[in-house]
C-alpha cells in the first residue's frame, strides 16, 4: 500500500511522466479526477458537466480506495503553486495511517513549461484547475482507508522534535510492526536488495512481533523521556512494564506524571 505524489507547477509534463512510468501497470491505480473524466465521457469537457464531473468523482474514489485496501499504489497528480498545505496534510494522513508514500517533483525551464501550456490542445488538462478538489476528495480517500483498515496506532509519543509513532497492521493474514517519526519525512518500507533504494527516501524497517520492534524503538527513542499523546490499551501491559524497568535503571529520575496517567 503507497501513495505517490507526482508534482510540479503547469507544464513541467506530470501528466505524460505518469502515462508513460504508471498507466500500464496493473498494480497501480491512477488518481486523477479530469483523466477519469476523459475515460468515462471521451473528453475533458465532461469536467464542465456537473453530473459527469461527479460520477467522475465517484469512479475515482472508490477505485483508488480499493487500491489502497488491496495493498497496491496509488499515483496522484497535484499542481504545486507555493501555496500547498492540502499536499502536506494529505502526506501526513497517509503517515498516520501507515500508508507508505513518495514524492516525485518535476521541474523544466519556465519558457519550456510555458510554451507547452501555449500549445496544448485539448487533450490538455491544467492540474491547477482541480488542485482543491484533488485535495478534498483524496483527504476522503484516506479517511475511507482509516475508517476500514485493519490497523492499529500502538503508541504515539510527543517532544519538541515532533511526534514517535507505532503501528500495528494486518500483512497477508500476518501482524507486521513498525514506527515512525516526523523526521522520517517520505518514507517507504525498507526493500529486499539495496539497488532497490531510492534516492531521498527514508528507509524504515518492518518487524514481525511486536516484542522485537518495541525493543527498536525503545533502542532508538527515549520516550520515556516525552510525553505520551496516545497509548493502545491492548498494549498498556507491555508499556508499563518497560516503564517500570526504565524507572528501576534511572533511580534519580523523577516519575513522568504523563506516563503515569496512561499507564494506570
Amino acid at each position: 500500500m503507497k501513495v505517490i505524489f507526482v508534482i510540479g507547477p503547469s507544464g513541467v509534463g506530470k501528466s505524460s511522466f505518469i502515462e508513460r512510468e504508471y498507466a500500464e501497470k496493473r498494480e497501480v491505480c491512477i488518481f486523477n479526477i479530469a483523466w477519469k473524466a476523459k475515460e468515462l465521457f471521451g473528453s475533458f469537457q465532461a469536467m464542465e458537466d456537473e453530473d459527469q464531473e461527479l460520477h467522475a468523482i465517484n469512479a475515482s474514489c472508490s477505485e483508488a480506495l480499493m487500491a489502497l485496501m488491496e495493498g497496491k499504489e496509488v499515483v496522484v497528480e497535484y499542481y504545486t503553486d507555493g501555496y500547498d498545505d492540502g499536499l502536506f496534510a494529505m502526506i501526513k494522513k497517509a503517515k498516520f495511517l501507515g500508508i507508505r508514500t513518495e514524492v516525485i517533483a518535476l521541474t523544466c525551464e519556465a519558457d519550456v513549461a510555458w510554451n507547452r501550456v501555449q500549445k496544448a490542445g485539448l487533450d490538455y488538462f491544467p492540474s491547477k484547475r482541480i488542485k482543491e478538489d484533488t485535495e478534498l476528495i483524496f483527504m476522503g480517500v484516506l479517511e475511507d482507508v482509516e475508517f476500514n483498515l485493519d490497523f492499529d496506532r500502538i503508541c504515539e509519543i510527543g517532544g519538541e522534535g515532533g511526534t514517535i509513532s507505532f503501528f500495528r497492521f494486518n500483512k497477508g493474514n500476518r501482524d507486521r510492526f513498525f514506527f515512525t517519526s516526523d523526521e522520517s519525512g517520505y518514507f517507504d518500507f525498507e526493500p529486499d536488495y539495496e539497488f532497490e533504494k531510492k534516492d531521498g527516501v527514508n528507509y524504515i524497517e518492518e518487524f514481525d512481533e511486536f516484542n522485537e520492534a518495541f525493543a527498536a524503538l525503545l533502542r532508538k527513542y527515549p520516550i520515556f523521556g516525552l510525553v505520551p499523546i496516545e497509548v493502545h490499551s491492548r498494549y498498556k501491559s507491555e508499556f508499563r512494564a518497560a516503564y517500570l524497568l526504565f524507572l528501576a535503571e534511572k533511580s534519580t529520575l523523577q516519575t513522568n506524571e504523563k506516563w503515569n496517567f496512561y499507564l494506570n
